[in-house]
This record gives C-alpha cells, structure tokens and sequence, in this order.
C-alpha cells in the first residue's frame, strides 16, 4: 500500500513539472510571437538581444534598451549617450559613436567616456577578428584621449587639434589652454601639467593607415565609432588588473577583475590572476 502511494506521488510530481513545462513552453511562444523585430532609422533589424522602448514587456534585455529619437536608434550606455551605427547579430557587435561627435566638424568633441567596469555586464570586450561566413570583421580598438595642457608640447606622442580647435580650451578664461589628441596612452605620457578632458574609443588600426599625425583623420576615425560584442565569449582568463589612469583614480576603480584579452593601454601593464 505504501508503495503503491509512493508510486502515485512520483507519477504525480512528473505530472505537474509536465505541466509547467507545457506552460512555459506556451508562454515562451506567445512570447516570441509578440516580439516582432523593430526599426528606427537606418537600423531595421532589431531584436534580441536588443529592444526598443516601445517594444511590448518582455521582449528583449532591458539592458540593452535602444531609444528612437529623431529617426536615430539611440542606446544610453553607461549614462552616456551613443549612436547605433550597425547590429551585426551573425558575429555580435554593435557599433556606436558619442553623440558628440560631428562628422563634418572636426571640432567637436566626444561627451562620455566608457569605463569596462561599469559595462561588463552588458556588453564584453571583443577579440581582434571575428570569422562570420567567410568574412572577417576586423576590431581594433583604440582609446583616444584628449588632454588639456597648460602650455605647448613639442613630441610624438601629442598631436596638435589645430586647425580643427583654434583659441583657449578651458573654464578658465584667463589661462590659455593647449589641446592634444594621444592616442593608446598609458598613465607616464600624460605630462604633469596636463590633464585627460575625454576620451573614445575608436575601431582603426592607426599604425597601419599612418594617421596618427594627423588630427582630422584621428577625428574622422572617431566620428566613424568603435564595435562592442554583446554576446559572451571565452575571451581569456579572468584576471586582477590595476588601472592608475586619472579617471580611474578619481572615480576609485582603481583596481578591479576582468576578463582581459587585449592591451588597456590607457592603464600600467599590472596583471596579476583572479582566483
């Protein structure tokens, strides 16, 4: 009789995880039949992982939430505010741009700097190729930081904004500022009496197009964005590393895990392993 009794249970708890299965099998389906892909602008292919604003509850990441203003697909990113220039769903990469830069104003300037903290459970850092249908996607990624200097520098390292940027660049009205562009910097190129205004992200490989001297292509390079991968991939080990750039020092996240897989170029060379 007990066993008989112990039967039925087991038959009846299959029963009910038979069930729920079959529901939310249902309501996976409804779901899916509901989230019809979106368009706003140029970007006609919009689905998940991505949504828009107006898409109904349940579709998408609320993560990666993009927004329709002025015919543009807008993503808010890090309480920044970027572009959508391209979804490439077959490799995963998204490509932005600041909505401070101007392609035809060499003058303007990027509004928002990403830190990878703050993004690495949203978007991860991508490899250098990406082979999709025979095709690769080539991602370099550049840090570009503009820095204010109180008086002129003559080196390699620090290319003039001019003639783009003309005049004093400072709160300050009485101190004449110097603007330069440097590209990949680590924390000892940044002289004493200078100071890191912004800085971008940039997909272009500057030694092999030799336009490292040369500040309209540099601002042409940033006005055409930078890839971020929104799908996870095994991208190296995880790993302690220590950042003693002036952002990361100001904001405390000075030390952090991560999964690194490429130069940060923008921080010492400190890595260490993340058990």
């Amino acid at each position: 009789m007990i066993k008989a009794l112990n039967y039925m249970n087991v038959n009846l708890v299959l029963l009910l995880i038979l069930v729920l299965l079959r529901a939310m099998t249902s309501d996976a389906r409804l779901s899916d039949s509901r989230c019809v892909a979106s368009s706003c602008g140029n970007i006609q292919n919009i689905k998940k992982p991505f949504r828009l604003k107006s898409d109904p509850r349940g579709c998408g990441d609320l993560k990666k939430e993009l927004v329709c203003e002025d015919d543009h697909t807008v993503w808010y990113l890090n309480h920044g505010r970027f572009y959508v220039q391209s979804i490439n769903y077959s490799a995963g990469l998204i490509k932005l741009v600041d909505d401070g830069l101007q392609k035809d104003n060499c003058s303007s300037l990027p509004h928002h700097s990403l830190v990878w903290d703050n993004l690495v459970d949203v978007v991860y850092p991508s490899k250098s190729y990406y082979r999709v249908r025979k095709s690769y996607y080539n991602d370099y990624r550049s840090t570009l930081a503009i820095v204010n200097c109180s008086k002129p520098i003559s080196s390699p390292l620090y290319i003039s904004t001019g003639p783009c940027i003309k005049g004093s660049y400072s709160s300050n009205k009485l101190s004449n500022w110097n603007l330069y562009a440097l590209i990949d910097p680590v924390a000892s190129d940044v002289k004493d009496f200078c100071t890191i205004s912004r800085w971008t992200w940039a997909s272009a490989d500057f030694e092999q197009t030799n336009s490292s001297s040369n500040y309209e292509q540099i601002h042409k390079n940033m006005t055409d964005g930078f890839f971020l991968s929104f799908y996870w991939r095994a991208f190296g080990k995880r790993q302690l590393t220590c950042f003693f750039d002036l952002y990361s020092i100001y904001t405390g996240q000075v030390c952090g895990s991560s999964y690194y897989s490429g130069k940060h170029r923008l921080a010492t060379k400190f890595y260490g392993n993340f058990a």
